[in-house]
């Protein structure tokens, strides 16, 4: 009677009085496949954007399927899928890849019944056999920012707007702003229009300049110094007394009792 495969492991069940001489070699060759279910590790590259099928083989310690720890790693071009023997079986495999993409294991034929495994992290799957081959997850960590006391976490998955702030430039000055779809740096003029300063916002608190538009709203406008007027004169305000100087030369004093007091002549009526 010829030999025959378990079904989940493909160890050799040899028949009654078969393999004489030989039965301890394929005995022993069993062992290693239990071995290897048990306690084997595969590094395996999946780089790119193609889907990869492990291999597998009846009785075979070396076949790729045979390990339980798998590593997949490589830069990934593409979404992936990985393929194990559409048999009932665990795995831990750990998704070691680079590149923003996904990688789902699934049973060989049932592409839609896989489970995706986090990039940088490491799951234990299972594979629940017919009728439907669901690949599922026994156990996957879920790294939380709050769960960290030090550190951080490799490969984290940002809420996209999260990572357009991440990727802008740390150049001093710059705003963070959002455009309508996302967040941008922004500096300078197109700063100022985005929060709605006008280019007021340039000038120094001590020498501000309007030079147009108007000034509405305001009740009473206090100055320790002069207030010009035109380009030639200033208002100030001297002990009681208003100065009213042409040139920086006073041209005329008004007291507080209301006495005007003029270096020139007063018109006291005319026309203007």
């Amino acid at each position: 009677m010829a030999s025959t495969y378990s079904d989940r492991l493909k160890l050799e069940l040899q028949g009654s009085g078969e393999n004489a001489g030989s039965w301890g070699d394929k005995t022993n060759n069993n062992l290693n496949v239990l071995d290897a279910f048990a306690g084997g590790f595969l590094s395996k590259s999946v780089a790119g954007s193609s889907d990869v099928t492990l291999t597998t083989a009846n009785a075979s310690a070396t076949a790729e399927a045979s390990n339980k720890v798998l590593d997949l790693n490589g830069t990934l071009t593409g979404n992936i899928t990985v393929f194990i023997p559409a048999k009932e079986n665990n795995y831990i495999i750990r998704n070691n890849t680079s590149g923003s993409h996904t990688l789902t294991v699934a049973a060989t034929g049932h592409t839609a019944n896989g489970v995706a495994i986090t990039q940088g992290d490491h799951a234990n799957i299972y594979c629940d056999g017919s009728p439907n081959f669901n690949v599922l997850i026994a156990n996957q960590p879920t790294h939380d920012a709050s769960e960290l006391t030090t550190g951080t976490l490799p490969n984290a998955r940002l809420d996209p707007q999260l990572q357009d702030v991440a990727g802008l430039a740390t150049t001093n000055g710059n705003f963070i702003v959002g455009n309508g779809s996302n967040f941008v740096a922004e500096n300078g003029t197109t700063a100022r229009a985005s929060l709605g300063l006008g280019s007021i916002a340039t000038q120094a608190s001590s020498s501000v300049s309007i030079t147009g538009g108007s000034v509405t709203g305001l009740t009473t406008v206090t100055t320790s110094g002069a207030v010009g007027i035109g380009a030639n004169w200033t208002v100030e305000q001297s002990s009681n007394n208003l100065l009213f100087k042409y040139n920086g030369t006073s041209k005329m004093k008004l007291d507080e009792n209301g006495n005007l007091t003029c270096v020139g002549d007063v018109t006291a009526s005319g026309s203007i």
